[in-house]
């Protein structure tokens, strides 16, 4: 019989893997003899068969007694990576890389097995749950008497027919506290004990029927304890989300006070009113522009939020959707492009958008003026704003401006004869309408000039007139250059 053998599934025939947990985690613990023995029983898994893979060949190789070799192997039992099948003669399995079989000294927990079965009464306690409370206690390095006091509690609270998984939970909240010792937990049973009838008002403000529990207890603990408020600031909170979710969304709730720095009753209650304030201006928003949303959340980050902080009060939010809906602006895309807009230009409140509004308005009449004075009935286009604002910042008058719309009206493209108008007066520094007229009149003699260049190109000359030119041009198709 083999002395070493890989589980079945985890046998790798033709070479002999080492785990890296093995190096990070068991290596620099072992001392040479057991590092030994365990690469070497390693090396003889993969060629099973082999006639060295005995107890005396393996003896023989390392230099070691059969004693020594044993106590090797009972070395990495007790570390989970092997099972020792037999004793006599000794037969061991090597567990599947990272599966690690943790075995316990004998006797090490057996208070503790025999004082939380006592816990739990009647219900007896699974191999598997033992072997959880073990690994806890392990872990966290916790004497187990504190652990049984979480266990008495939570049995006391739940009943004997909790799992391991929910003492556990407890625990390990617990832990995340600062429990450590027996007196801390002695300390933290007595806090939550006495939590009983500020959770009833709590429940009582919320709406909950059910019977204060367990859970209840852990989140109270947390919110005075961990977070710091008081039972005013919570009962406070828990009017805000009464009959809307219960214990659950009173610490959610809470957490986002916690969170932004609002403990105090007067923070919380001018947090609360700002936030509905928020609500009430995303819903106001969305439904003045036609859109939905289940979620009003992402709107506020998003959107309103961005725009308070860039200087909007809530009044010129909703004026701005409005007239984004008469415009036919449906998203909130659309409304942001808007409120862009206004803020480039300074306004920031209903006075100062609808006086800029109106000066648009006002604008669009005088370019109105200009189109008319061209001898056209067209509506304004963005290019007509453009050129209107271009010979604005040259510094001329809607008077100049309507004169020199005049002087081409019935032209092609009226408004480009326009600016060459106002150009040519512009450099000129004529900027009344009589300085203005007379460059009107200069321009008006070269214009002709132009009108006679145009005319010769607009002449058009028939194939027969045309063939005294080109029938000369045939006369010389032969000659060779």
């Amino acid at each position: 019989m083999a002395l070493c053998r890989m589980a079945v599934d985890a046998a790798n025939e033709g070479s002999t893997v080492i785990d890296n947990r093995f190096i990070r985690e068991n290596l620099p613990d072992a001392d040479g003899d057991k590092l030994k023995v365990y690469l070497y029983g390693l090396y003889l898994c993969s060629s099973p068969i082999l006639a060295d893979n005995t107890v005396e060949s393996v003896c023989n190789v390392l230099g070691m007694t059969e004693s020594a070799l044993a106590d090797a192997f009972a070395y990495w039992r007790d570390e989970g990576l092997v099972t020792i099948v037999s004793q006599s003669p000794l037969e061991v399995r090597y567990n599947r890389p990272g599966q690690k079989i943790k075995l316990y000294k004998p006797g090490k927990f057996t208070d503790f097995n025999a004082q939380l079965q006592s816990i739990f009464g009647s219900r007896m306690l699974l191999a598997g749950e033992y072997t959880k409370y073990y690994e806890f206690l392990e872990e966290t390095r916790l004497p187990y008497e504190v652990l049984l006091l979480v266990a008495g509690y939570c049995v006391r609270m739940k009943g004997e027919d909790i799992r391991s998984n929910y003492v556990l939970a407890v625990a390990k909240a617990w832990y995340a506290l600062g429990i450590r010792t027996v007196e801390d937990a002695e300390k933290h049973i007595e806090l939550e004990d006495s939590s009983t009838e500020s959770l009833r008002r709590i429940a009582k403000a919320l709406g909950k029927k059910s019977a204060i529990d367990l859970d209840d207890r852990q989140l109270y603990v947390k919110w005075t304890k961990s977070w710091g408020f008081s039972d005013e600031a919570i009962l406070l909170a828990a009017k805000q989300c009464k009959k809307r979710g219960g214990m659950e969304r009173l610490n959610a709730l809470l957490d986002e006070y916690f969170v932004n720095n609002r403990i105090d009753p007067k923070e919380i209650e001018e947090y609360a009113a700002h936030k509905q304030e928020m609500y009430d201006l995303a819903k106001d928003v969305t439904s003045t522009i036609g859109v939905r949303y289940e979620n009003l959340d992402t709107v506020i980050s998003h959107y309103v939020n961005v725009w308070l902080n860039q200087g909007f009060d809530g009044d010129a939010l909703r004026l701005i959707a409005e007239y984004c809906l008469t415009n036919g602006i449906r998203t909130l895309g659309g409304m942001n492009a808007a409120a862009e807009r206004f803020r480039k230009n300074g306004c920031l409140d209903c006075k100062s958008i609808n006086e800029y509004l109106a000066s648009l308005v006002e604008r669009d009449k005088r370019v109105k003026e200009a189109i008319a004075a061209t001898g056209s009935s067209r509506s304004v286009t963005a290019s007509d704003r453009d050129a209107y604002g271009l010979w604005k910042d040259w510094g001329f008058d809607d008077d100049v401006i309507v004169a020199a719309a005049r002087e081409c009206a019935g032209r092609p493209m009226a408004f480009g004869a326009v600016t060459k108008l106002l150009t040519a007066c512009r450099d000129a520094k004529a900027f009344s309408v009589e300085a203005a007229e007379k460059i009107f009149r200069a321009e008006v003699g070269k214009r002709k000039n132009d009108d006679r260049r145009q005319g010769d190109l607009e002449r058009k000359y028939t194939k027969e007139e045309l063939s005294s030119f080109f029938g000369d041009i045939h006369d010389f198709d032969d000659i060779e250059v």
